[in-house]
């Protein structure tokens, strides 16, 4: 009985170090989440809910650092617009850069057997992403995570697509500042891509090989070298948080590299269509040219979470034909140039060519039919 008892408290030691690693990452992963929810994400959604039907100076940034109105110079302008996107997107970059390496870390010791259905797939993908309060942009480095994990495009899309439209905040948003059928219309669009276009693309595009991220002998910047983990029992804590620490820490440089890059071509573009494209011209009337040129922009450019929803509240008080209205809430928030370029260099070209010719086609078709 004496040594039954004695030996318990070394099993139950034996048991907990067998778990450090899960331990490590599911404690990292409460405190990057909690901060960025508590701090940051949840309290910014509910002062632009705030904010809406109030005049915003762009539609890619809700508060502008410098010089941006009429009066200023051209220089001026660009310069202007391009601190003040930075500024709209860092906290929710930062944040895509240390969760999309968590993901790629967590993948990395424990791959996930999502299965083999593409529409389940995607589903499991959009319901992990709604309540993550991140836009297209920002939610990039968390999709780049969840491919060089190995993990499924479909999940990833999911996530992707999901994020900026279904959390619980902007879709409250959405039916508050614009007439209903507008949000039944864009949440059942989107609902219908998540559910059947995205998975039928990766199935269409599988039809010869498997979409993987490109590996480092391809060229492309997502696959890093894999983890090595001693799954032994017998390991110290302070060896294991060392590593578990490491590895998570070469993920997150390797993701901040690219993440850098995306920010500043995606801050100078945006910066380029807000002050050098005639937006006023443009949003006179509806007509075929014009929607398509309005549609072209409004898929390329790259914005913070819910401004598409405020912008075309704005749009709508102001007057401007409800074609166009409906045109930038369906595109302005749910993909750009930031998700076309990571899909390109990492998964599949042809991926990404069909998604934005898809959704510039959808918003043209939006501002004829509304």
């Amino acid at each position: 009985m004496e040594a039954t008892l004695a030996a318990s408290p070394a099993v139950s030691r034996r048991d907990l170090r067998c778990y450090y690693r899960p331990i490590i990452l599911i404690a990292w992963s409460a405190t990057v989440l909690l901060t960025f929810w508590v701090l940051s994400r949840y309290p910014a959604l509910l002062h632009k809910l705030q904010q809406v039907g109030m005049a915003m100076p762009s539609m890619a940034y809700e508060h502008s650092v410098g010089s941006t109105g009429a009066l200023a110079t051209v220089w001026e302008r660009l310069w202007g617009s391009t601190l003040s996107w930075l500024v709209a997107m860092a906290i929710g970059m930062s944040f895509g850069v240390l969760f999309g390496a968590l993901l790629h870390t967590v993948l990395r010791y424990y791959p996930i057997k999502i299965g083999k259905n593409l529409y389940l797939n995607s589903l499991k993908g959009a319901l992990i992403g709604a309540p993550m309060g991140v836009c297209a942009n920002c939610a990039v480095p968390m999709a780049c995570g969840v491919t060089r994990g190995h993990g499924r495009v479909e999940v990833a899309l999911g996530y992707m697509f999901s994020s900026p439209n279904f959390n619980p905040i902007v879709v409250m948003m959405t039916f508050a500042a614009l007439p209903w059928y507008f949000g039944v219309a864009k949440y059942a669009i989107v609902l219908l891509i998540i559910a059947l276009l995205v998975p039928w693309l990766i199935s269409f595009l599988e039809r010869e090989k498997s979409l993987e991220a490109l590996s480092a002998d391809d060229g492309g910047a997502c696959e890093l070298p894999s983890v090595n983990s001693r799954l032994d029992c017998d390991e110290k804590f302070g060896e294991v948080l060392w590593e578990v620490a490491g590895a998570y820490i070469r993920h997150v440089w390797m993701l901040l590299k690219p993440t850098f890059t995306l920010m500043m071509v995606g801050s100078i573009l945006a910066a380029l269509a807000l002050t050098l494209v005639p937006w006023a011209v443009l949003l006179t009337h509806v007509t075929i040219a014009r929607a398509a040129v309005v549609s072209l922009f409004a898929v390329f450019m790259p914005v913070p979470i819910a401004l598409d929803v405020m912008y075309a509240a704005q749009l709508q008080t102001s007057g401007v034909a409800s074609g166009y209205v409906m045109l930038f809430l369906m595109t302005l928030g749910t993909y750009s140039i930031i998700p076309t370029i990571y899909l390109w260099r990492e998964v599949s070209r042809r991926l990404a060519a069909f998604l934005f010719a898809f959704f510039w086609l959808l918003g043209f078709a939006c501002a004829l039919l509304f």
